[in-house]
């Protein structure tokens, strides 16, 4: 099979490296040998993933930069999770339905230390966390691409 913009008869060899698909299966359009364009379970394009891989470094950086701020007690452990799970305040507000000034507001430890239980259990349950985990600050390893990778 050949590449989609290759004018040639060649056919080129299709990569060992699986990229940041983890296994998943990627269709891409490749020319047969009778010129006509089909689907094949293969990712024939290297740039998208190594763009893939240098967006998932940075989400890793600001994940990481997340937890030192929660560590420090600059933020609540609220922001790690929304970092984590790329959110943003006005996201979290409508996954839980209350405004977004009062997502802002949990973000500071010592509210977020007072926040209604009712309240606590919206956001252990959007970001699939026990409540314990939430209340206690503790931070777990977000799902990533890059964790399954390892």
């Amino acid at each position: 099979m050949q590449h989609p913009t290759s004018d040639s008869t060649e056919k080129i060899p299709l990569p060992a490296d699986q990229g940041i698909t983890n296994g998943l299966k990627v269709m891409s359009y490749v020319r047969n040998d009778s010129g006509k364009y089909e689907l094949t379970p293969d990712f024939l394009w290297q740039p998208v993933s190594v763009v893939n891989h240098q967006a998932w470094e940075e989400i890793a950086k600001k994940i990481t930069a997340a937890r030192n701020k929660v560590e420090a007690g600059r933020v609540s452990c609220l922001h790690y999770y929304m970092i984590a799970n790329q959110m943003d305040p006005g996201l979290v507000a409508q996954y839980t339905g209350q405004p977004r000034w009062k997502v802002w507001l949990h973000l500071v430890p010592f509210i977020f230390n007072r926040v209604p239980a009712d309240t606590l259990r919206k956001y252990a349950a959007m970001y699939k966390i026990s409540l314990d985990d939430l209340r206690t600050g503790r931070l777990l390893a977000p799902f990533t691409m890059t964790n399954n990778q390892e």
